[in-house]
């Protein structure tokens, strides 16, 4: 079969390597300039910060597998361990994804605007050409594929889970400074962080860049702010919870769709009657304990959806 796959995160990449390795012709198709979705790292000067995914753990066997086989490679390795290991990237999250994406046909800076269908064909159109698949999985935030859908019925509820937006603020400070014992702290904190963390420390960045990430209820509050202003509040409350170094350059990442504040319990959803399959780390297995998104939840429904579509 030929499917497409409209996204490039964690869910897409781990679905696309399942079907190209059934045999399947698998293309991904990502509006912006790298794979990897919220698994992201950003350069600044001669260092690397991650503004996405801060690290993930493990619960399951499935994706236990694949990490041992990940640490024998050398792509990941332990941060810390609290009261079980956080695991991250080696070069920063965004490299992961580019290591398992190798060998996908990825078309990116593509934005996929439409999908209809054609006879028994699904047609997706793009602002660069249109393409016919046999199948399509769409792993975007919930809001940008139901605006994709709009012509097809999809189950009301789905409709109905909403994202809270989170802001991140990237800091190079001139000099050392330390940020916990591990280089992260997520306690203590003023009112409007979440957490604060040193990437020199990390282990990914040669020179000392922080990223401070803002809760939910914050960032809402300043969505719509001007930039000056959100960083110069940011860089206000990060010197208030720590004893900040003079800062040489700030920049600004704005998650519209950050994290899901509802979730779907099953690890994905197939539209009634027609081939188009939808996954993303706010599908969950029915048993997950977590309640919550994160890196293993999109992992698994990637294999899930996979699953469905070979059959």
């Amino acid at each position: 079969m030929r499917i497409g796959i409209i996204g490039a995160g964690l869910s897409a990449i781990v679905a696309a390597q399942e079907l190209v390795r059934h045999g399947h012709t698998v293309e991904l198709i990502e509006k912006s300039r790298s794979v990897g979705g919220r698994l992201a790292t950003r350069r600044i000067g001669d260092g690397k910060a991650d503004h996405g995914a801060v690290y993930f753990t493990v619960r399951g066997e499935a994706l236990n597998r694949e990490v041992n086989d990940w640490l024998e490679r050398g792509w990941v390795r332990v941060w810390y361990a609290d009261p079980y290991p956080r695991y991250v990237a080696e070069g920063g999250m965004n490299a992961l994804a580019k290591r398992l994406a190798q060998g996908l046909t990825v078309h990116l800076n593509e934005r996929a605007e439409a999908v209809t269908m054609m006879d028994e064909a699904v047609i997706v159109r793009t602002d660069v050409t249109t393409r016919p698949y046999d199948r399509l999985l769409i792993t975007s935030p919930l809001p940008q594929t139901l605006d994709l859908l709009e012509a097809f019925s999809v189950n009301p509820a789905l409709r109905g889970l909403t994202y809270a937006p989170t802001f991140v603020g990237l800091f190079e400070f001139e000099r050392e400074t330390v940020i916990g014992v591990d280089g992260i702290v997520d306690t203590d904190l003023p009112p409007g962080i979440l957490k604060i963390i040193n990437n020199r420390q990390k282990g990914i960045s040669a020179t000392e860049l922080v990223s401070v990430y803002m809760d939910e209820a914050w960032s809402a509050a300043w969505y719509d702010r001007e930039e000056e202003e959100t960083l110069q509040e940011i860089e206000r409350l990060l010197q208030t919870g720590t004893k900040a170094t003079r800062i040489q350059s700030r920049q600004l990442k704005r998650w519209r769709y950050a994290q899901a504040t509802d979730v779907w319990y099953e690890p994905f959803y197939q539209l009634e009657r027609h081939p188009i399959y939808l996954a993303g780390d706010v599908f969950l297995e029915a048993d997950d304990a977590s309640g919550r998104t994160r890196f293993e939840s999109a992992y698994v429904s990637g294999l899930r959806v996979a699953t469905a579509m070979n059959d």
